[in-house]
C-alpha cells in the first residue's frame, strides 16, 4: 500500500475522535484569527498558529477501520510535481505510464520556461512577470529556456523591463508557428538581449549555458509580413551563441529580414550569427535614419534582400572587435553585404579592430563620400589600422587612405596648397537677459567648425571644451537662448573649435553684469490638502461575496491623500495600516494583509452584511517627505455582503479571486478568520492559500492531517513518561 494511503487511513482516525485541530491543514505561515461577525468570516493571517488544546492530545480509543473503498482513478501531477484535482488512486509497484499525464511543456514539448526558482508556462508570462528596472537596480532580469519554444504571437518588451533570453541547454529554439505571419519580438521603450554561452549574472550565480536559435521560417507556405525582431523604441541586442535565421519577409511596409532598428532604436550585435534571412530592404538588418547600429563581435552572413543583402543602415554604424559581414546577396544573386544610404550613413569606428572581415558599398556613391570615420572617443587606433579590414563592393570606387571614397579612374590634379586656418575668433554681438532665468546671446566667428555656449557659477573655472557642439559657419550670425539658469548669479562662456583642427578654439565670457535680471515671478503658496479620513475607500466589496469553503477574495484599502503626487508642505495623507471586524481589536485581530475568507465556507439562505473597520496612519508632508503623526489613527467603518449559498450548492473546486477550494465538500461553517497577501493595503500579489501543502486534491488535506495526527500522538507519548517518572 502505497504511503499517501496509509496517512489517509491515519488520517481518518484522527478525525474520527475528534484530535485534529482545524488548524492542523492550514499552512505553516498563517494563523486563524477568531471574528466578531456572528463567528463566520475569517481571513487568512500571516505568521502564527493558535495554540493546540492539550486535552486534545489524548490516544484515541479505537483504531479506525480502513476505508471499505479506495479511489481508482491514478493522480496526475502538473509540472512542479504538485497533484492536480483528481482523485488519487493505489498504483502497483511499478506503476506503467500513464497515457492520460499532463505533459510539463507550455507552448509545446516538454520545455520549461525559468526565472529564478519560478516556472512559467509560456514566454509570453514570463516576460509580463519581469520586474520594472530603475535607476537604482537596472540589472537584467534573466530567462532560462530549456528546450523549443513555438511562438504563435508577437511577444513585446515594454519601457522599464530589461530582459535576457538565456539557454539552459544546448541548440535551444525559438520558432515561428504555422500561420503566424507577425514579428516574433517587438522592443518599445525596454532593453532586450538574447544571450547564449555560460553566462553569469551580477551575483555570480549561474544564469546560463548553451545555445539559442530564433528561426523565422514558419511551417514554409504562410507569407512572412515582419522581421523577427522589431526595435520600435529601446535597445535590442545578441551576443555569443545566438543565432538569429530563415525568416522570409515579403512586407515593403517594414523591412528587415532578422532586425528592424526604428529610429531612435538601438541594436548591437555583440556575438552570435544573423544568417538565411530575406527582405526587401536589409536582409538581416534595417536600421532607419536615426537608428543605432553597434557591430561588436558576430556574424552576418547568407542573408538577401533588394537592398543590403546584410545590413541596410540610413545611420552610422559603430564598430569595434571581431566583426564578420561577408556572403550576403541581393535578389540578382550579387554581393550585398553592408549598404550605407543617405548622409549620415557611415562605419564610424569606435575601439580596437582585429581580424574583421566587412565588406561595404555606398547607395548612389560619388566619389569623396566619407565611408569611414574615427569616433572622437577613440586615441589609440588609427584608419591605418582598420581599413585592410574593410573592403569596398564593386570595381568602381576604393577607399582611400581618409575613409572616403576613391575613384581610380579619374585622375586626380592637385590643388594648391590651402592658406593657414585662421585663428579662431568670437565677437559677442549682443546679450541680453529674456526673463529670470533665460538669457539670450548673439555672436558670430571667423571659422567654421564647432560651438558650445555654457554657464558656470560666478567666480568659477570656465566649463570644459566639448568637441561634439552644434555646427556654425564663419561670419555667420548665431543666437543661442539659455534656459533654466539657476537663482544665484552665473558666467556665460562661448567656444569655437575648428573643423580641421581642434587645438585651434577660441573661448570668450560674456559680460552679462550691464544688463538687469528680471524678478523670478512669485509662486503662490498653495494652501494645504488635508483630506478627512472618511474620504478613504474601500475597493473589492462592490458586489456580494460567496464564501465557498477555502476562497479568499483579494480588497483594497486607498487611505485619502495618496493619490496625492506632488505634495506640497502640510498636505495630509491617510496610510492603511491594518483592519479588523472589530471597531477595538486587540493586537491579535489587527490583519495587516488583505484578503478575507471563510475557512469552511458561509452558508446562508439570504444575502447578510457585515461591519468590516479600516484603521488608518495619519501622515503629514514636511516640505521634504511625508511624516507619521504619532498616536494619529483613525478608522473607518465599511459594509460587505455575504451572497446566499446553501450547503448542498458547494462543489469542491470552487475558485475565487483570491484562493481556490479543493477540499472534500463538507458542509461544516468556518468561524476562522486568516488574512493574506498586501503587506501596505495599496498594491501586492497573492501569497499562499490556506492550504499550504501544495496539494489541493483530497490526499493533500490527508497528509496535513495525518502528520498533525501523528505529532499529536507523540506529545502524548512524553506525557505520560513523563507522569510514569
Amino acid at each position: 500500500m502505497r504511503r499517501k494511503q496509509l496517512f489517509a487511513i491515519l488520517m481518518a482516525g484522527a478525525l474520527s475522535m475528534g484530535m485534529v485541530p482545524s488548524a492542523a491543514f492550514a499552512a505553516a505561515d498563517t494563523v486563524a484569527a477568531q471574528a466578531e461577525a456572528e463567528g463566520e468570516l475569517a481571513a487568512e493571517e500571516g505568521t502564527d498558529a493558535p495554540a493546540e488544546d492539550p486535552g486534545a492530545t489524548e490516544t484515541p480509543a479505537e483504531t479506525p477501520e480502513t476505508p471499505a473503498e479506495e479511489p481508482t482513478e491514478t493522480p496526475v501531477e502538473t509540472p512542479d510535481g504538485t497533484p492536480s484535482e483528481e482523485t488519487p488512486a493505489e498504483t502497483p509497484e511499478t506503476p506503467e505510464a500513464d497515457p492520460t499525464e499532463v505533459p510539463a511543456a507550455e507552448e509545446t514539448g516538454s520545455k520549461k520556461i525559468m526565472i529564478g526558482d519560478t516556472e512559467y508556462a509560456t514566454l509570453k508570462e514570463a516576460f509580463a512577470a519581469v520586474p520594472d528596472s530603475t535607476a537604482e537596480a537596472n540589472d537584467p532580469t534573466y530567462i532560462k529556456i530549456s528546450s523549443e519554444i513555438e511562438l504563435g504571437e508577437t511577444i513585446d518588451v515594454p519601457a522599464n523591463k530589461n530582459i535576457m533570453l538565456v539557454a539552459a541547454a544546448e541548440n535551444i529554439k525559438i520558432k515561428r508557428a504555422a500561420g503566424f505571419a507577425g514579428s516574433l519580438f517587438t522592443v518599445s521603450g525596454g532593453t532586450f538581449q538574447i544571450a547564449g554561452g555560460t553566462l553569469t549574472d551580477t551575483d555570480g550565480n549561474a544564469a546560463g549555458t548553451g545555445s539559442i536559435t530564433v528561426d523565422g521560417t514558419g511551417d514554409g507556405t504562410t507569407a512572412v509580413t515582419a522581421p523577427m525582431v522589431d526595435v520600435q523604441s529601446g535597445t535590442f541586442g545578441i551576443s555569443d551563441g545566438t543565432t538569429l535565421s530563415g525568416n522570409a519577409n515579403t512586407s515593403t511596409d517594414v523591412n528587415g529580414g532578422a532586425v528592424n532598428v526604428a529610429s531612435g532604436a538601438a541594436f548591437y550585435l555583440l556575438g552570435g550569427t544573423v544568417t538565411g534571412n530575406t527582405a526587401a530592404q536589409g536582409g538581416a538588418v534595417n536600421a532607419a535614419s536615426g537608428a543605432a547600429v553597434y557591430l561588436q563581435g558576430g556574424t552576418i552572413t547568407g542573408n538577401t534582400a533588394t537592398l543590403g543583402g546584410g545590413i541596410y543602415s540610413e545611420s552610422a554604424v559603430n564598430v569595434k572587435g571581431t566583426v564578420s559581414v561577408t556572403e550576403n546577396k541581393d535578389q540578382n544573386d550579387a554581393v550585398s553585404n553592408l549598404v550605407l544610404a543617405g548622409e549620415d550613413a557611415k562605419i564610424n569606428v569606435t575601439g580596437a579592430m582585429t581580424g574583421s572581415t566587412i565588406s561595404v558599398q555606398v547607395k548612389d556613391a560619388k566619389a569623396g563620400t566619407q565611408v569611414v570615420t574615427m569616433d572622437a572617443s577613440v586615441t589609440d587606433v588609427t584608419l591605418t589600422d582598420v581599413l585592410p579590414q574593410l573592403t569596398y563592393e564593386g570595381q568602381t570606387f576604393t577607399i582611400g587612405e581618409d575613409g572616403a571614397l576613391v575613384d581610380p579612374t579619374v585622375t586626380v590634379t592637385p590643388t594648391p596648397s590651402e592658406k593657414p586656418e585662421a585663428k579662431a575668433a568670437i565677437k559677442i554681438e549682443s546679450g541680453k537677459w529674456t526673463g529670470h532665468s533665460s538669457y539670450e546671446i548673439k555672436f558670430h566667428t571667423n571659422i567654421n567648425g564647432l560651438y558650445q555656449v555654457d554657464w558656470v557659477k560666478r567666480g568659477d573655472k570656465a566649463p570644459e571644451i566639448n568637441v561634439s557642439g552644434q555646427k556654425i559657419k564663419a561670419d555667420k550670425s548665431t543666437t543661442v537662448t539659455l534656459t533654466d539658469l539657476p537663482e544665484y548669479d552665473v558666467d556665460i562662456y562661448v567656444t569655437v573649435i575648428s573643423e580641421k583642427d581642434s587645438k585651434n578654439y577660441k573661448s570668450v565670457k560674456v559680460d552679462n553684469s550691464a544688463q538687469k535680471r528680471p524678478e523670478a515671478p512669485v509662486t503662490p503658496t498653495p494652501i494645504p490638502k488635508t483630506p478627512a479620513v472618511t474620504e478613504s475607500k474601500v475597493q473589492g466589496f462592490e458586489n456580494a461575496l460567496t464564501f465557498y469553503p477555502g476562497t479568499f477574495y483579494d480588497f483594497r484599502a486607498i487611505g485619502a491623500g495618496t493619490d496625492n503626487a506632488d505634495p506640497h508642505e502640510g498636505d495630509v495623507r491617510w496610510v492603511p495600516q491594518y483592519w479588523s471586524m472589530s471597531a477595538n481589536p486587540s493586537s491579535k485581530d489587527m490583519h495587516t494583509t488583505w484578503k478575507i475568507g471563510a475557512a469552511k465556507g458561509i452558508y446562508k439562505d439570504a444575502e447578510t452584511t457585515y461591519d468590516i473597520y479600516v484603521f488608518f496612519q495619519k501622515e503629514v508632508y514636511s516640505g521634504t517627505e511625508w511624516q507619521a503623526q504619532s498616536g494619529i489613527i483613525e478608522s473607518v467603518r465599511y459594509q460587505f455582503k455575504a451572497a446566499p449559498l446553501a450547503q448542498t450548492s458547494v462543489t469542491p473546486g470552487v475558485t475565487g479571486s483570491g484562493g481556490t477550494y479543493g477540499g472534500d465538500g463538507t458542509t461544516e461553517e468556518s468561524s476562522d478568520l486568516t488574512p493574506t497577501t498586501y503587506a501596505n493595503g495599496t498594491s501586492g500579489s497573492a501569497s499562499k492559500s490556506a492550504v499550504s501543502t501544495g496539494d489541493e486534491s483530497p490526499v493533500g488535506t490527508m497528509l496535513a492531517l495525518a502528520a498533525a495526527s501523528i505529532l499529536a500522538g507523540g506529545y502524548v507519548l512524553v506525557r505520560r513518561r513523563k507522569k510514569e517518572m
